[in-house]
Protein backbone atom coordinates (compact mmCIF):
# COMPACT_ATOMS: atom_id res chain seq x y z
CA UNK A 1 0.00 0.00 0.00
CA UNK A 2 1.26 3.52 -1.03
CA UNK A 3 0.81 6.23 2.27
CA UNK A 4 0.11 9.76 1.01
CA UNK A 5 -1.45 13.39 1.71
CA UNK A 6 -4.23 14.88 -0.50
CA UNK A 7 -5.19 18.63 0.47
CA UNK A 8 -3.97 17.62 3.85
CA UNK A 9 -5.47 14.74 4.60
CA UNK A 10 -3.53 11.22 4.48
CA UNK A 11 -4.67 8.37 2.32
CA UNK A 12 -3.65 5.12 1.73
CA UNK A 13 -3.89 3.23 -1.68
CA UNK A 14 -3.06 0.43 -3.25
CA UNK A 15 0.12 0.57 -5.22
CA UNK A 16 -0.25 1.57 -8.98
CA UNK A 17 -2.88 3.92 -8.29
CA UNK A 18 -3.11 7.09 -10.37
CA UNK A 19 -3.43 10.86 -8.60
CA UNK A 20 -6.51 11.18 -10.71
CA UNK A 21 -8.41 8.01 -9.04
CA UNK A 22 -6.75 8.59 -5.09
CA UNK A 23 -8.50 12.38 -5.33
CA UNK A 24 -11.92 11.04 -7.06
CA UNK A 25 -11.88 8.52 -4.37
CA UNK A 26 -12.37 11.67 -1.60
CA UNK A 27 -14.85 13.05 -3.40
CA UNK A 28 -12.85 15.62 -5.47
CA UNK A 29 -14.05 16.59 -8.56
CA UNK A 30 -10.93 16.77 -11.12
CA UNK A 31 -11.12 18.57 -14.35
CA UNK A 32 -10.17 16.28 -17.51
CA UNK A 33 -10.32 17.25 -20.73
CA UNK A 34 -8.38 13.99 -22.51
CA UNK A 35 -8.88 11.80 -19.79
CA UNK A 36 -11.31 8.79 -20.47
CA UNK A 37 -11.73 5.77 -18.68
CA UNK A 38 -10.53 2.83 -20.51
CA UNK A 39 -7.77 4.26 -22.79
CA UNK A 40 -4.57 4.73 -21.91
CA UNK A 41 -3.96 8.45 -20.32
CA UNK A 42 -3.48 11.26 -23.34
CA UNK A 43 -1.60 13.65 -21.17
CA UNK A 44 -2.53 15.94 -23.95
CA UNK A 45 -4.59 18.66 -22.19
CA UNK A 46 -2.56 18.97 -18.93
CA UNK A 47 -5.95 20.38 -17.08
CA UNK A 48 -5.96 17.61 -14.40
CA UNK A 49 -2.47 18.64 -12.74
CA UNK A 50 -1.33 18.15 -9.16
CA UNK A 51 0.80 19.93 -7.01
CA UNK A 52 3.72 18.21 -5.07
CA UNK A 53 4.29 20.66 -2.10
CA UNK A 54 7.13 18.56 -0.86
CA UNK A 55 8.96 19.18 -4.65
CA UNK A 56 7.04 22.03 -6.09
CA UNK A 57 6.55 19.81 -9.19
CA UNK A 58 3.21 19.96 -10.94
CA UNK A 59 1.99 16.15 -11.98
CA UNK A 60 -0.33 15.24 -14.93
CA UNK A 61 -2.70 13.47 -12.25
CA UNK A 62 -4.19 10.93 -15.14
CA UNK A 63 -0.57 9.50 -15.78
CA UNK A 64 0.94 10.28 -12.47
CA UNK A 65 1.69 7.20 -9.84
CA UNK A 66 0.42 8.02 -6.44
CA UNK A 67 4.15 7.48 -4.42
CA UNK A 68 4.48 7.20 -0.63
CA UNK A 69 5.40 10.08 1.19
CA UNK A 70 3.47 12.81 -1.80
CA UNK A 71 1.66 16.17 -0.18
CA UNK A 72 -0.57 16.50 -2.83
CA UNK A 73 -2.36 19.86 -3.69
CA UNK A 74 -5.17 19.33 -6.12
CA UNK A 75 -6.86 23.38 -6.15
CA UNK A 76 -4.21 25.45 -4.37
CA UNK A 77 -3.30 28.81 -6.31
CA UNK A 78 -0.65 27.65 -8.27
CA UNK A 79 -2.67 24.32 -9.81
CA UNK A 80 -5.35 26.66 -10.41
CA UNK A 81 -3.58 29.19 -12.49
CA UNK A 82 -1.41 26.58 -14.32
CA UNK A 83 -5.40 25.22 -15.35
CA UNK A 84 -6.19 28.58 -16.37
CA UNK A 85 -3.26 29.43 -18.41
CA UNK A 86 -4.38 25.75 -20.06
CA UNK A 87 -7.77 26.82 -20.61
CA UNK A 88 -6.71 29.73 -22.14
CA UNK A 89 -4.76 27.96 -24.66
CA UNK A 90 -7.13 26.25 -25.85
CA UNK A 91 -10.09 28.43 -26.15
CA UNK A 92 -7.91 30.74 -28.03
CA UNK A 93 -8.23 28.40 -31.07
CA UNK A 94 -11.53 27.01 -30.22
CA UNK A 95 -13.86 27.92 -32.75
CA UNK A 96 -17.83 27.65 -32.49
CA UNK A 97 -20.85 28.96 -31.05
CA UNK A 98 -21.55 27.69 -27.53
CA UNK A 99 -25.21 29.09 -28.33
CA UNK A 100 -27.24 30.02 -31.10
CA UNK A 101 -27.37 34.20 -31.67
CA UNK A 102 -31.02 33.55 -31.83
CA UNK A 103 -30.93 31.95 -27.79
CA UNK A 104 -28.55 35.00 -26.78
CA UNK A 105 -30.86 37.44 -27.78
CA UNK A 106 -34.06 35.76 -26.94
CA UNK A 107 -35.63 37.90 -23.14
CA UNK A 108 -37.26 34.74 -21.83
CA UNK A 109 -34.01 32.62 -23.19
CA UNK A 110 -36.12 29.89 -25.07
CA UNK A 111 -33.95 27.22 -26.70
CA UNK A 112 -35.16 28.41 -30.51
CA UNK A 113 -33.07 25.48 -32.30
CA UNK A 114 -34.36 22.58 -30.62
CA UNK A 115 -38.16 24.11 -31.41
CA UNK A 116 -36.79 24.76 -35.18
CA UNK A 117 -35.55 20.81 -35.23
CA UNK A 118 -38.82 19.73 -33.64
CA UNK A 119 -40.90 21.88 -35.99
CA UNK A 120 -39.18 20.58 -39.15
CA UNK A 121 -39.81 16.79 -37.76
CA UNK A 122 -43.08 17.33 -37.10
CA UNK A 123 -42.66 16.26 -33.44
CA UNK A 124 -44.78 18.98 -32.37
CA UNK A 125 -45.77 17.90 -29.47
CA UNK A 126 -42.09 18.37 -28.22
CA UNK A 127 -41.98 22.07 -30.22
CA UNK A 128 -45.20 22.82 -27.86
CA UNK A 129 -43.16 21.43 -24.82
CA UNK A 130 -40.55 23.89 -26.09
CA UNK A 131 -41.84 27.05 -26.53
CA UNK A 132 -44.22 26.65 -23.55
CA UNK A 133 -41.80 25.96 -21.19
CA UNK A 134 -39.14 28.67 -22.69
CA UNK A 135 -41.66 31.28 -23.47
CA UNK A 136 -44.92 30.51 -20.88
CA UNK A 137 -46.98 32.84 -23.36
CA UNK A 138 -45.74 31.46 -26.86
CA UNK A 139 -48.85 31.97 -28.59
CA UNK A 140 -49.35 35.85 -26.67
CA UNK A 141 -45.78 37.17 -27.54
CA UNK A 142 -46.39 35.56 -31.06
CA UNK A 143 -48.59 38.56 -31.64
CA UNK A 144 -46.93 41.22 -29.38
CA UNK A 145 -42.99 40.44 -28.88
CA UNK A 146 -40.67 42.67 -30.92
CA UNK A 147 -38.78 39.29 -32.02
CA UNK A 148 -35.07 40.62 -30.98
CA UNK A 149 -34.11 37.15 -31.76
CA UNK A 150 -34.58 37.04 -35.64
CA UNK A 151 -32.45 40.29 -36.14
CA UNK A 152 -28.80 38.57 -35.47
CA UNK A 153 -30.21 35.05 -36.91
CA UNK A 154 -27.39 33.75 -39.40
CA UNK A 155 -29.94 33.55 -42.01
CA UNK A 156 -30.07 37.19 -42.30
CA UNK A 157 -26.77 37.56 -43.60
CA UNK A 158 -27.22 34.89 -46.36
CA UNK A 159 -30.87 35.20 -47.47
CA UNK A 160 -33.57 36.22 -45.10
CA UNK A 161 -34.56 36.05 -41.11
CA UNK A 162 -35.57 32.62 -40.26
CA UNK A 163 -39.35 33.63 -38.80
CA UNK A 164 -39.06 32.55 -35.10
CA UNK A 165 -41.88 34.79 -34.19
CA UNK A 166 -44.71 33.07 -36.71
CA UNK A 167 -43.32 29.70 -35.86
CA UNK A 168 -43.62 29.58 -31.85
CA UNK A 169 -47.30 31.63 -32.51
CA UNK A 170 -48.03 29.11 -35.05
CA UNK A 171 -47.19 25.75 -32.98
CA UNK A 172 -48.32 27.15 -29.53
CA UNK A 173 -51.53 26.00 -30.04
CA UNK A 174 -50.88 22.50 -29.82
CA UNK A 175 -49.87 23.24 -26.00
CA UNK A 176 -53.49 24.15 -24.97
CA UNK A 177 -54.66 20.70 -26.46
CA UNK A 178 -54.35 17.49 -23.90
CA UNK A 179 -50.47 17.79 -23.00
CA UNK A 180 -49.96 15.49 -19.76
CA UNK A 181 -46.47 16.43 -20.23
CA UNK A 182 -47.04 20.25 -19.75
CA UNK A 183 -49.71 19.87 -17.40
CA UNK A 184 -47.39 17.60 -14.96
CA UNK A 185 -45.68 18.84 -12.09
CA UNK A 186 -43.44 17.46 -9.06
CA UNK A 187 -44.74 16.60 -5.89
CA UNK A 188 -45.89 19.38 -4.12
CA UNK A 189 -42.66 20.45 -1.39
CA UNK A 190 -45.50 22.33 1.18
CA UNK A 191 -43.93 25.69 -0.07
CA UNK A 192 -46.34 28.68 -0.72
CA UNK A 193 -45.90 31.59 -2.69
CA UNK A 194 -47.87 34.62 -2.98
CA UNK A 195 -47.22 36.60 -6.05
CA UNK A 196 -48.83 40.25 -6.64
CA UNK A 197 -49.43 41.10 -10.20
CA UNK A 198 -51.39 38.65 -12.72
CA UNK A 199 -49.07 40.46 -15.66
CA UNK A 200 -46.45 38.27 -18.16
CA UNK A 201 -43.72 38.68 -15.48
CA UNK A 202 -45.78 37.32 -12.07
CA UNK A 203 -47.36 34.99 -14.49
CA UNK A 204 -44.23 33.31 -15.93
CA UNK A 205 -42.87 33.51 -12.01
CA UNK A 206 -46.04 31.31 -10.96
CA UNK A 207 -44.98 29.21 -14.45
CA UNK A 208 -41.60 28.66 -13.25
CA UNK A 209 -42.38 27.96 -9.17
CA UNK A 210 -45.34 24.95 -9.60
CA UNK A 211 -42.44 23.61 -12.28
CA UNK A 212 -40.25 23.29 -9.07
CA UNK A 213 -43.14 21.86 -7.21
CA UNK A 214 -44.23 24.88 -5.06
CA UNK A 215 -47.62 26.91 -4.68
CA UNK A 216 -48.67 29.31 -5.87
CA UNK A 217 -51.43 32.21 -4.92
CA UNK A 218 -51.59 35.60 -7.28
CA UNK A 219 -53.22 38.42 -6.25
CA UNK A 220 -54.30 40.88 -9.30
CA UNK A 221 -56.47 43.95 -8.58
CA UNK A 222 -58.36 43.74 -12.03
CA UNK A 223 -60.55 41.92 -12.51
CA UNK A 224 -58.96 39.82 -15.71
CA UNK A 225 -55.07 38.67 -15.91
CA UNK A 226 -53.29 39.64 -18.04
CA UNK A 227 -51.66 43.53 -16.97
CA UNK A 228 -50.91 45.72 -20.01
CA UNK A 229 -51.50 43.30 -23.03
CA UNK A 230 -55.02 43.00 -21.70
CA UNK A 231 -55.82 46.24 -23.43
CA UNK A 232 -54.18 46.42 -26.71
CA UNK A 233 -56.90 45.70 -29.64
CA UNK A 234 -58.20 42.63 -30.30
CA UNK A 235 -56.21 43.24 -34.16
CA UNK A 236 -53.06 43.74 -31.99
CA UNK A 237 -53.44 40.56 -30.12
CA UNK A 238 -56.89 38.48 -29.44
CA UNK A 239 -58.05 38.13 -26.58
CA UNK A 240 -58.88 34.29 -26.69
CA UNK A 241 -55.18 33.75 -27.13
CA UNK A 242 -54.52 35.54 -24.24
CA UNK A 243 -57.21 33.93 -21.93
CA UNK A 244 -56.45 30.70 -22.88
CA UNK A 245 -52.93 30.72 -22.13
CA UNK A 246 -53.54 32.01 -18.86
CA UNK A 247 -56.09 28.84 -18.55
CA UNK A 248 -53.50 26.80 -18.98
CA UNK A 249 -51.72 28.28 -16.21
CA UNK A 250 -54.44 27.60 -13.77
CA UNK A 251 -54.44 24.15 -14.85
CA UNK A 252 -51.27 23.32 -13.30
CA UNK A 253 -52.82 24.71 -9.99
CA UNK A 254 -51.76 28.27 -9.74
CA UNK A 255 -54.39 30.22 -7.92
CA UNK A 256 -56.30 33.43 -8.94
CA UNK A 257 -57.34 36.06 -6.46
CA UNK A 258 -58.79 38.78 -8.82
CA UNK A 259 -60.17 42.10 -7.73
CA UNK A 260 -57.57 42.51 -4.98
CA UNK A 261 -55.25 45.10 -4.58
CA UNK A 262 -52.64 45.02 -1.95
CA UNK A 263 -51.66 48.36 -0.45
CA UNK A 264 -48.88 49.80 1.30
CA UNK A 265 -46.76 47.64 4.21
CA UNK A 266 -49.96 46.04 6.02
CA UNK A 267 -51.12 43.97 3.40
CA UNK A 268 -47.55 42.90 2.51
CA UNK A 269 -46.58 41.98 5.80
CA UNK A 270 -49.52 39.97 6.48
CA UNK A 271 -48.74 38.23 3.01
CA UNK A 272 -45.27 37.45 4.25
CA UNK A 273 -46.58 35.97 7.89
CA UNK A 274 -48.92 33.93 5.93
CA UNK A 275 -46.68 33.00 2.93
CA UNK A 276 -43.01 31.01 2.77
CA UNK A 277 -42.06 34.05 -0.20
CA UNK A 278 -43.89 36.76 -1.86
CA UNK A 279 -42.99 38.19 -5.30
CA UNK A 280 -43.89 41.47 -6.22
CA UNK A 281 -44.76 41.56 -10.10
CA UNK A 282 -46.18 45.46 -10.23
CA UNK A 283 -45.30 48.82 -9.42
CA UNK A 284 -44.78 50.82 -6.19
CA UNK A 285 -45.65 47.95 -3.76
CA UNK A 286 -42.76 47.61 -1.72
CA UNK A 287 -38.65 46.89 -1.88
CA UNK A 288 -37.33 43.26 -2.27
CA UNK A 289 -35.71 42.37 0.83
CA UNK A 290 -36.43 39.00 3.24
CA UNK A 291 -38.96 36.76 2.04
CA UNK A 292 -39.97 39.07 -0.62
CA UNK A 293 -38.93 38.98 -4.16
CA UNK A 294 -38.80 41.27 -7.03
CA UNK A 295 -40.03 40.33 -10.68
CA UNK A 296 -40.24 43.56 -12.45
CA UNK A 297 -42.53 44.08 -15.42
CA UNK A 298 -41.13 45.51 -18.80
CA UNK A 299 -41.97 47.55 -21.98
CA UNK A 300 -40.70 44.57 -23.92
CA UNK A 301 -43.25 41.94 -22.66
CA UNK A 302 -40.60 39.30 -23.39
CA UNK A 303 -38.55 40.44 -21.07
CA UNK A 304 -41.22 40.60 -18.26
CA UNK A 305 -41.59 37.13 -19.19
CA UNK A 306 -37.66 36.30 -18.68
CA UNK A 307 -38.02 38.57 -15.12
CA UNK A 308 -40.59 36.52 -14.27
CA UNK A 309 -38.47 33.52 -14.67
CA UNK A 310 -35.41 34.48 -13.13
CA UNK A 311 -36.94 35.36 -10.46
CA UNK A 312 -38.67 32.27 -9.87
CA UNK A 313 -35.33 30.48 -10.05
CA UNK A 314 -33.95 32.54 -7.11
CA UNK A 315 -37.13 31.66 -5.23
CA UNK A 316 -36.85 28.70 -5.75
CA UNK A 317 -33.43 28.28 -4.74
CA UNK A 318 -34.61 30.44 -1.53
CA UNK A 319 -37.41 28.04 -0.21
CA UNK A 320 -35.13 24.94 -0.67
CA UNK A 321 -32.41 26.80 1.14
CA UNK A 322 -29.77 26.26 -1.77
CA UNK A 323 -26.90 29.24 -1.15
CA UNK A 324 -27.78 32.47 -3.73
CA UNK A 325 -24.32 33.00 -4.59
CA UNK A 326 -24.38 33.67 -8.30
CA UNK A 327 -22.82 31.14 -10.69
CA UNK A 328 -19.43 31.80 -12.32
CA UNK A 329 -20.01 33.72 -15.35
CA UNK A 330 -20.64 31.00 -18.28
CA UNK A 331 -17.82 30.84 -20.69
CA UNK A 332 -19.53 31.68 -24.02
CA UNK A 333 -17.85 31.07 -27.47
CA UNK A 334 -19.15 32.41 -30.43
CA UNK A 335 -18.27 32.27 -33.97
CA UNK A 336 -18.61 36.44 -34.77
CA UNK A 337 -19.15 37.74 -38.00
CA UNK A 338 -19.24 35.28 -40.65
CA UNK A 339 -19.41 36.13 -44.68
CA UNK A 340 -21.71 35.23 -46.95
CA UNK A 341 -18.82 32.57 -48.22
CA UNK A 342 -18.52 30.88 -45.10
CA UNK A 343 -22.31 30.89 -44.07
CA UNK A 344 -22.54 28.98 -47.63
CA UNK A 345 -20.15 26.85 -46.17
CA UNK A 346 -22.35 26.33 -43.22
CA UNK A 347 -25.46 26.03 -45.51
CA UNK A 348 -23.57 23.06 -47.62
CA UNK A 349 -22.39 21.61 -44.49
CA UNK A 350 -25.52 21.10 -42.76
CA UNK A 351 -27.64 18.94 -44.93
CA UNK A 352 -28.61 16.34 -44.04
CA UNK A 353 -28.22 12.03 -44.90
CA UNK A 354 -32.07 11.47 -45.54
CA UNK A 355 -34.75 14.04 -45.67
CA UNK A 356 -37.60 12.85 -44.17
CA UNK A 357 -41.11 13.80 -46.63
CA UNK A 358 -42.98 16.86 -44.94
CA UNK A 359 -46.17 16.81 -45.02
CA UNK A 360 -49.35 16.62 -42.74
CA UNK A 361 -49.95 19.97 -39.95
CA UNK A 362 -48.02 23.56 -40.53
CA UNK A 363 -46.28 21.81 -43.79
CA UNK A 364 -45.29 25.31 -43.96
CA UNK A 365 -44.34 26.29 -40.92
CA UNK A 366 -41.82 22.94 -41.09
CA UNK A 367 -40.52 23.87 -44.73
CA UNK A 368 -39.09 26.56 -42.82
CA UNK A 369 -37.59 25.29 -39.99
CA UNK A 370 -35.57 23.63 -42.09
CA UNK A 371 -33.71 26.41 -43.30
CA UNK A 372 -32.53 26.87 -39.76
CA UNK A 373 -28.25 26.40 -39.80
CA UNK A 374 -27.70 24.50 -36.17
CA UNK A 375 -25.82 27.94 -34.90
CA UNK A 376 -25.48 26.13 -31.57
CA UNK A 377 -23.84 23.67 -30.39
CA UNK A 378 -24.74 19.72 -30.01
CA UNK A 379 -22.80 19.55 -26.40
CA UNK A 380 -23.67 23.38 -25.29
CA UNK A 381 -24.61 21.87 -21.48
CA UNK A 382 -22.51 18.85 -20.68
CA UNK A 383 -19.29 20.10 -22.87
CA UNK A 384 -16.12 19.39 -20.95
CA UNK A 385 -14.29 22.83 -22.06
CA UNK A 386 -17.53 25.25 -21.62
CA UNK A 387 -17.57 23.43 -18.14
CA UNK A 388 -14.06 23.67 -16.76
CA UNK A 389 -13.30 27.46 -18.68
CA UNK A 390 -16.48 28.85 -16.70
CA UNK A 391 -15.76 27.25 -13.26
CA UNK A 392 -11.93 28.86 -14.09
CA UNK A 393 -12.89 31.88 -15.17
CA UNK A 394 -10.79 31.69 -18.60
CA UNK A 395 -10.87 34.36 -21.37
CA UNK A 396 -11.48 33.70 -24.70
CA UNK A 397 -8.86 36.13 -26.00
CA UNK A 398 -6.04 36.25 -23.41
CA UNK A 399 -4.14 34.52 -26.55
CA UNK A 400 -3.92 35.81 -30.40
CA UNK A 401 -5.85 32.98 -32.70
CA UNK A 402 -6.41 33.70 -36.11
CA UNK A 403 -9.91 35.61 -36.95
CA UNK A 404 -10.36 33.46 -40.14
CA UNK A 405 -13.27 30.91 -38.69
CA UNK A 406 -13.11 27.46 -39.13
CA UNK A 407 -16.46 26.45 -40.30
CA UNK A 408 -15.71 23.16 -42.04
CA UNK A 409 -17.74 20.14 -41.46
CA UNK A 410 -15.98 16.93 -42.29
CA UNK A 411 -17.75 13.91 -42.73
CA UNK A 412 -20.63 13.08 -45.63
CA UNK A 413 -22.22 10.71 -43.29
CA UNK A 414 -24.09 10.63 -39.64
CA UNK A 415 -20.38 10.99 -37.76
CA UNK A 416 -18.92 14.21 -38.45
CA UNK A 417 -16.09 16.31 -37.17
CA UNK A 418 -15.99 20.21 -36.96
CA UNK A 419 -12.18 21.09 -37.12
CA UNK A 420 -12.61 24.01 -35.49
CA UNK A 421 -14.26 23.26 -32.24
CA UNK A 422 -11.29 19.95 -32.10
CA UNK A 423 -8.85 20.64 -29.05
CA UNK A 424 -6.69 17.85 -30.49
CA UNK A 425 -6.90 15.65 -27.43
CA UNK A 426 -6.41 12.21 -29.17
CA UNK A 427 -9.34 10.56 -27.65
CA UNK A 428 -11.42 9.31 -30.62
CA UNK A 429 -7.91 8.49 -32.13
CA UNK A 430 -7.01 6.28 -28.88
CA UNK A 431 -11.07 4.83 -28.58
CA UNK A 432 -11.32 3.77 -31.97
CA UNK A 433 -7.86 1.84 -31.80
CA UNK A 434 -9.53 0.33 -28.33
CA UNK A 435 -12.31 -1.25 -30.51
CA UNK A 436 -9.89 -2.66 -33.13
CA UNK A 437 -11.42 -0.80 -35.95
CA UNK A 438 -10.21 -1.43 -39.51
CA UNK A 439 -9.87 1.92 -40.70
CA UNK A 440 -9.83 4.26 -37.35
CA UNK A 441 -8.89 7.99 -37.04
CA UNK A 442 -5.40 9.07 -37.30
CA UNK A 443 -3.75 12.67 -36.48
CA UNK A 444 -2.14 14.54 -39.79
CA UNK A 445 0.21 17.25 -40.30
CA UNK A 446 1.82 19.26 -36.87
CA UNK A 447 2.08 22.11 -35.07
CA UNK A 448 -0.77 24.93 -35.54
CA UNK A 449 -2.29 22.91 -38.37
CA UNK A 450 -2.22 19.11 -36.52
CA UNK A 451 -6.19 17.44 -37.13
CA UNK A 452 -7.56 14.58 -36.93
CA UNK A 453 -8.45 12.74 -40.15
CA UNK A 454 -9.60 9.58 -41.60
CA UNK A 455 -6.72 7.39 -43.35
CA UNK A 456 -7.06 6.71 -47.09
CA UNK A 457 -9.84 8.97 -47.53
CA UNK A 458 -12.59 7.19 -46.13
CA UNK A 459 -15.59 8.49 -44.58
CA UNK A 460 -16.23 8.85 -40.80
CA UNK A 461 -19.00 6.36 -40.92
CA UNK A 462 -16.69 3.70 -42.78
CA UNK A 463 -13.76 5.11 -39.59
CA UNK A 464 -15.92 4.63 -36.65
CA UNK A 465 -18.56 1.34 -37.18
CA UNK A 466 -17.69 -0.15 -33.65
CA UNK A 467 -16.20 3.03 -32.16
CA UNK A 468 -18.92 6.20 -33.05
CA UNK A 469 -21.21 5.77 -29.64
CA UNK A 470 -17.85 5.95 -27.54
CA UNK A 471 -16.32 8.94 -29.86
CA UNK A 472 -19.33 10.93 -29.98
CA UNK A 473 -19.94 10.41 -25.61
CA UNK A 474 -15.67 11.22 -24.70
CA UNK A 475 -15.33 14.24 -27.25
CA UNK A 476 -15.15 17.46 -24.63
CA UNK A 477 -16.21 19.99 -27.28
CA UNK A 478 -18.76 17.71 -29.89
CA UNK A 479 -15.82 18.12 -32.54
CA UNK A 480 -16.94 14.57 -33.50
CA UNK A 481 -20.73 14.18 -33.25
CA UNK A 482 -23.68 12.94 -35.01
CA UNK A 483 -25.09 14.85 -37.39
CA UNK A 484 -28.11 14.76 -36.14
CA UNK A 485 -27.54 14.10 -32.51
CA UNK A 486 -28.18 16.78 -29.67
CA UNK A 487 -26.78 16.95 -26.45
CA UNK A 488 -28.07 14.24 -24.19
CA UNK A 489 -28.92 17.14 -21.35
CA UNK A 490 -29.93 19.98 -23.75
CA UNK A 491 -33.83 19.70 -23.35
CA UNK A 492 -36.13 22.74 -23.96
CA UNK A 493 -36.89 24.03 -20.32
CA UNK A 494 -35.32 26.77 -19.14
CA UNK A 495 -32.82 24.75 -16.60
CA UNK A 496 -31.15 22.37 -19.13
CA UNK A 497 -31.76 19.09 -16.31
CA UNK A 498 -33.88 16.93 -18.01
CA UNK A 499 -34.09 14.96 -21.36
CA UNK A 500 -36.95 14.68 -23.13
CA UNK A 501 -35.83 13.52 -26.81
CA UNK A 502 -33.36 12.78 -29.37
CA UNK A 503 -33.49 15.80 -31.90
CA UNK A 504 -33.42 14.12 -35.32
CA UNK A 505 -32.76 14.90 -38.81
CA UNK A 506 -32.21 17.83 -39.98
CA UNK A 507 -31.88 19.22 -43.61
CA UNK A 508 -31.26 21.77 -46.08
CA UNK A 509 -34.34 23.24 -47.33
Amino acid sequence: MVKLKINNQEIEVEEGTTLIHAAQSMGVEVPTLCYWEGVKPMNSCMLCVMRDSNTGVLHPSCSTMCQNGMDIETDSGDVCSARKDVLELVISEHVGDCEAPCTHTCPAHMNIPVMMRQIYEGDLDSAAYTVTNGLVFPGTLGYVCPAPCENPCRRKSYDETMKIKQLHREVSARALVENPELLDTPDDTGKHVAIIGAGLAGMAAAWVLRKSGHACTMYEREAKAGGKVRHLSEEELPKQVLDDEIDFIGKIGVNFNYNAEINGNGDLDALTNQYDAVIVACNDVAKPGGKVFEAKEHKLDVRAVGNGKVTATWVDKYLKSIKNDPPPKLFDSKYGKIGKEHLSKLLENKTAISVPKIEGELVDSRVEAGRCLHCDCRKRVSCGLRKWASDYGAEKKKFYASEEPDVRILGKGNVILEPGKCIRCGLCVAIAEKHDEDIGLAFVNRGFDMEIQVPFDHDFDEALKKSAPECVQACPTAAIAYRNGEDVFACHTSTDIELKRDVPTLTDL
